[in-house]
């Protein structure tokens, strides 16, 4: 593994277990044994290791959002979107939890975040279309109706890792991150058919951590 490959990929463990605060460029360069130059050869600053980190996440989310969504959209499928995309807000979860403190540090990040969540909330509402179209999902009511269940969807998937924190858990686990799955499935419950919601439940139980 490359020390470029081997910054990255303690920066990530060392943000996901004590935040981003912690992850300063002296501590990393000596935990791994390198000098300070080395880390500067590939990084300047946290924010450029960040920036990085959050490259991969989002082109993982990318993939999960548009993988195999051509009509008919299968129950199992949905359900996979829901299990693939929290996995990546465990694996990324320093991310989500410090998200607005990331975003007020560097100006760039905002900007390709807010690309990302534009692009996001689109891709969902076109999803949330072909539901209906596909016959697995009534169209909410309301002029926005898509758009709204679009948002909402963005909103839980960004925000439950803070939720957890804001509730007071020191020590987010991967079951709790899970929880939110089914939440976020929750909420899409009252419009999906119900043959589709329990094919997709039946997924949900069975590939979820507990």
């Amino acid at each position: 593994m490359s020390n470029r490959d081997r910054i990255l990929e303690y920066a990530l463990t060392l943000m996901n277990e004590e935040g981003a605060e912690a992850a300063n460029t002296t501590r990393i360069a000596a935990e791994l044994g390198i000098s300070p130059g080395n880390l500067y050869y590939h990084f300047r600053n946290r924010e450029e290791i960040v920036r990085v980190l959050f490259e991969t996440l989002q082109a993982e989310f990318r993939a999960v959002l548009v993988e195999d969504v051509g009509p008919p959209i299968r129950a199992a499928r949905f359900a996979a979107f829901y299990l693939r995309s929290f996995d990546l807000a465990w694996r990324y979860r320093f991310f989500f939890g410090g998200l607005l403190g990331l975003l007020r540090r560097d100006e760039e990040l905002a900007r390709r975040y807010r690309a990302l969540q534009e692009w996001a909330i689109g891709e969902l509402e076109s999803i949330a279309g072909q539901l209906v179209k596909d016959g697995s999902m009534s169209r909410p009511r309301g002029r926005d109706g898509l758009r709204s269940v679009a948002l909402n969807t963005w909103l839980i998937w960004m925000n439950w890792i803070r939720f957890l924190q804001i509730s007071g858990k020191e020590v987010v686990t991967p079951s709790d991150v899970a929880a939110g799955a089914n939440q976020l499935f929750d909420v899409l419950v009252p419009y999906l058919d119900p043959a589709f919601e329990k094919a997709a439940r039946r997924v949900l139980a069975r590939d979820l951590p507990g």
